[in-house]
């Protein structure tokens, strides 16, 4: 009986369209936010996305079969310290093997997933090797390979395929031959849930503060959702509800409840200057609960 080995899914693909990744077996995703190399394992997406409902049509871009986490700067197609060095699962004929997802709400809307097997072993090896980084020729033949020997959900008699719940069947995301994720307002916990399995809580900030035309306010802080303190990666604060009598900047964001972080607003002049506000930074703990019901914190520019 013939033994197949996983060498941190390098030669059985899954890809997903959208916010998640695969637990188990240990994806190389997984096994980066686990060595806490990786703070937002959700953000490794098939790139790029404009071909939705296309599941078929899009290039690998960056991406690659084995996911580039571009907030992190992580490209898990070159094997780290952490992955891509030893074999994770092993799979006998017939077997049959359990395999999970970890999807996040961050998006508004379920998720679909195919898996399958490369059998060109030589180019699978290019994604095995320390040290190299695949091309992007090389990751979009290896994506094609892997469509070759896709595994296909209507494969296995009697298997429930569900259809994709965000679709309707006059689209072409409308299909079960992908394996589907429940929709975003799914009666289960799926519908308010991190992907850690920690409920979701709907943060809004609100700053006062008095600003010329061309200056902007943003927030950064401690963790990935703003940031993890990068001016360029800072969340811009809307000025909709700005009079001169209450100068307010808002912006709302999802995050698990029970969060603790650190976070400062900072103001971007027009010439592209930083303007942070003066210390010490200010910190937050998302309250327990996932009713839907918006929190507040509210500061005053210092």
């Amino acid at each position: 009986m013939k033994a197949v080995s996983i060498l941190t899914l390098a030669s059985l693909l899954s890809s997903v369209n959208a916010h998640g990744y695969l637990t188990t077996p240990s994806s190389r995703t997984r096994l980066g936010f686990e060595a806490g190399i990786d703070t937002c394992p959700e953000c490794s997406i098939l790139e790029p996305v404009a071909a939705w409902p296309d599941l078929e049509e899009a290039q690998v871009g960056r991406s690659g079969p084995c996911g580039y986490n571009a907030r992190v700067s992580v490209d898990y197609n070159q094997p780290g310290d952490y992955w891509g060095n030893s074999v994770v699962a092993t799979y006998t004929a017939d077997e049959i093997v359990e395999v999970q997802w970890c999807v996040d709400n961050n998006g508004d809307h379920g998720g679909m997933f195919t898996y399958g097997i490369c059998q060109n072993q030589t180019l699978v090896d290019l994604f095995l090797t320390p040290g190299y980084l695949p091309t992007t020729e090389e990751k979009q033949a290896a994506e094609d390979c892997f469509l070759e020997g896709e595994l296909k959900c209507t494969d296995v008699d009697g298997q429930a395929c569900g259809y994709n719940p965000d679709c309707t069947s006059d689209e072409a995301c409308y299909r079960n031959d992908w394996f589907t994720c429940n929709a975003f307002n799914a009666n289960t916990n799926r519908g308010c849930q991190g992907v850690d399995g920690a409920a979701e809580g709907s943060l809004t900030f609100n700053e006062l503060v008095t600003t010329t035309y061309g200056e902007n306010i943003f927030i950064t802080g401690s963790i990935s959702q703003l940031g993890s303190w990068s001016t360029s990666s800072a969340i811009a604060l809307s000025a909709s509800s700005y009079t001169s009598s209450n100068p307010l900047w808002t912006t709302t964001i999802s995050l698990p409840v029970g969060t603790t972080f650190e976070y400062k607003f900072i103001k971007k002049e027009t010439d592209g200057s930083i303007v942070w506000e003066s210390d010490p930074n200010r910190s937050y703990t998302v309250p327990a609960g996932c009713s839907g019901a918006t929190v507040t914190a509210a500061a005053t520019w210092r």
